[in-house]
Parts: C-alpha cells; structure tokens; sequence
C-alpha cells in the first residue's frame, strides 16, 4: 500500500515512548506509530468515533441548504481560514 506523509503532533512523552520502542525494536518511528494507530482502529476505538462523526456531520447536513458539493468548498474555505489563522499566530509569537 502506498504511504501518504502527514503531520502530527504529539504529547512529548508519547513520542519520546515512540522513539524507545522503534529503537529497541529495530524499526522506523513511523511503524510503530502506524502499528500502534492500526491496533486502536481494530479495537473498535475507531468505529465509534466514525459513528459519531457520521452522526454529527447528518445533523448538520440536515439543518443545510447547502448541497455536497457547496458544503465542502465551504469546509474547505474554512480550514484554509483557520490553518492562515494559525500561521498567522505562529509567526507573530501568539
């Protein structure tokens, strides 16, 4: 299966956990750390919140008159707002 790069951010002791396990394990960051996002999706973890995220996102869309395609250039306009927004802080210090 192809790999995508992505960016997370973590707690500095989950990753300082991360790097112990991938080094004592002979194995990149990046295996244990989709090992460990594999084993907490097959557990059920991740079915419960894509339910609940399914549930949420019919709400909404029940109280739309935007249809598919208008709501998600809308998302999309909106996360490019809040990522601005976020640069915007990171740059000025705040």
């Amino acid at each position: 299966m192809a790999k995508k790069k992505t960016t997370v951010y973590l707690d500095s002791d989950v990753l300082t956990a991360a790097k112990a396990a991938a080094l004592t394990s002979n194995r990149s960051e990046s295996a244990v750390i989709e090992d460990a996002l594999r084993s907490y999706l097959r557990s059920g973890h991740g079915d419960a919140v894509r339910e609940e995220l399914q549930e949420l996102l019919e709400r909404i869309g029940s109280t739309s008159d935007l249809d598919e395609d208008a709501a998600l250039a809308q998302a999309v306009t909106e996360v490019r707002a809040v990522r601005r927004e976020r640069r915007a802080r990171t740059v000025s210090g705040g």
